[in-house]
């Protein structure tokens, strides 16, 4: 599938009655070997070589984005330092304030260890809230994972190969968005609220400078 049809598909669909249909295009995107080669080649004629529009982080680009939602393709590379661990923010629990949806795009994939919130109270820091038991995936080429928005504590593992992912995130609503992200501690006490607010803002002003150069 091209990427130009799953985004005219998702622009028709029901976000909350078409999930069946929307992961099952996901996979048939996810078929598509060239997505990256296009996206480049696409950004290149448009934009030059800057990377203002096209990276998401450090390791993962945006391939389409529009008010309801974002594709993206991430990279997952296997770590062998507590360094290279941080900057793939690997086992780091946290909550999305997102809908997420990811299914494999190569290599053997990263490992997601997740738990369900089961009450309803608002996250407070030194509280721990109460979970599931744990759920593991691993996201190998072809194998979906959907995350709806603030219900699952979860971390990625690292792959044993270099591998990518490919996601689809649902924007939350301003409107109606009552409560945000989370990260928590290895004992699942949260922490503080977003998502390695460090690492995004180091990554950021890195980048800046890159392009200032």
């Amino acid at each position: 599938m091209k990427l130009k049809t799953f985004v005219e598909r998702m622009t028709a669909y029901d976000l909350e009655r078409d999930k069946p249909r929307i992961i099952e295009d996901l996979r048939q995107l996810a078929t598509n070997r060239t997505l990256l080669s296009e996206h480049l080649y696409t950004t290149i004629q448009r934009e030059g070589f800057s990377t203002k529009n096209s990276l998401y982080s450090a390791y993962a680009f945006v391939l389409h984005y529009n008010d309801l939602f974002t594709v993206r393709l991430g990279f997952w590379s296997p770590v062998s330092s507590q360094d290279e661990s941080e900057t793939f923010i690997y086992d780091l629990n946290h909550t999305h304030d997102f809908e997420l949806y990811a299914v494999g795009y190569s290599g053997d994939g990263y490992t997601t260890v997740a738990r369900k919130i089961l009450d309803d109270s608002p996250i407070k820091t030194g509280t721990r809230p109460v979970l599931s038991e744990v759920r593991v995936l691993k996201l190998a080429p072809g194998e979906v994972l959907h995350m709806p928005p603030l219900t699952e504590v979860h971390k990625q593992l690292p792959p044993k190969n270099m591998s990518a992912s490919l996601s689809l995130l649902i924007h939350p609503q301003r409107s109606i968005k009552t409560e945000e992200a989370w990260c928590f501690d290895e004992n699942y006490i949260p922490t503080y609220p977003g998502i390695a607010v460090q690492e995004t803002a180091f990554y950021e002003n890195t980048l800046s400078l890159l392009e200032r150069g």
